[in-house]
């Protein structure tokens, strides 16, 4: 935890995680808590740590099932060479209406927004039509899962899944499809599919995982949630102005915040290779 103190009288409270103890829910439940604390109210979700809940204790080769795709980056890739530029773009609450009524308002604002990027992102970095792409999605498992392990549930209760499409299929499809692409990928994330990806951990280790799911000129996904509580936090003197990323290594990751703006609006953080991000 740092604490910077600005002049004006701001403070900027940066925090940095460490994945191995938690994920963002967890992450978030806690900031919330701590905050909690600081004004001297009783812990709103008393956090659960009872690690048993998603212990596979015989682990089986058989059910050792991998559910992501393997999406090769490009040697020559265009989106490869030179520096990178982050940015951080505002979808307006309207916008983001506008877009889920351009799919028929069945998808969610995550869904829409996800697909609008990949498309226009796979389109500026000029992969060759027949070139296989992917979007990695994080899924929050705690409600998933029968029965549920509740929102309490504190360390890391999430899964990867990959929407894929070659870019050619991006470029002449419509939103409602590429959304219906991600939609799909992440409906497949249910208890049997954990257990399969839980069986390969303990078996295989998470290597394999982590090869398919960075972030490389073939591939973008996600690594944050605008439903995290993070405008609830507030240690006695009121909420945050914004939350920001002040900086990120992997290229074509997207980080999702609600905005303070505006109750709605969504602000999306993603660094890309300079050309690609013009």
């Amino acid at each position: 935890i740092q604490i910077s103190r600005f002049k004006c009288g701001g403070i900027a409270l940066g925090v940095s995680q460490s994945h191995i103890l938690c994920d963002g829910h967890s992450l978030w439940h806690f900031m919330v808590s701590w905050a909690e604390c600081a004004r001297g109210e009783p812990i709103s979700l008393p956090p659960i740590h009872n690690r048993s809940l998603l212990k596979i204790d015989k682990p089986c080769l058989e059910k050792a099932v991998l559910h992501l795709a393997h999406i090769e980056d490009e040697d020559n890739h265009m989106g490869q060479r030179g520096s990178t530029k982050m940015n951080t773009f505002v979808f307006t609450k309207d916008t983001v209406e506008s877009l889920k009524r351009q799919v028929g308002g069945v998808n969610t604002a995550y869904e829409v927004i996800c697909a609008h990027i990949w498309r226009h992102t796979s389109k500026a970095r000029e992969h060759l039509d027949d070139k296989k792409v992917g979007f990695v999605s994080v899924v929050n498992m705690r409600e998933r899962l029968d029965p549920p392990l509740g929102k309490a549930y504190f360390g890391n209760a999430v899964m990867f899944t990959i929407a894929v499409a070659t870019a050619g299929e991006l470029k002449n499809e419509g939103l409602v499809v590429t959304a219906q692409r991600i939609h799909k990928s992440i409906l497949g994330c249910n208890g049997e599919t954990l257990h399969s990806w839980l069986q390969w951990v303990e078996i295989y280790g998470g290597e394999a995982i982590f090869e398919r799911i960075l972030s490389n000129g073939a591939r973008i996904g996600t690594s944050s949630s605008h439903n995290f509580p993070i405008f609830k936090l507030n240690f006695g003197w009121g909420k945050p102005l914004a939350c920001r990323m002040p900086s990120m290594h992997d290229v074509g990751t997207l980080v999702f915040f609600p905005s303070g703006d505006i109750h709605g609006n969504i602000e999306v953080t993603l660094p890309l290779p300079t050309h690609v991000m013009h």
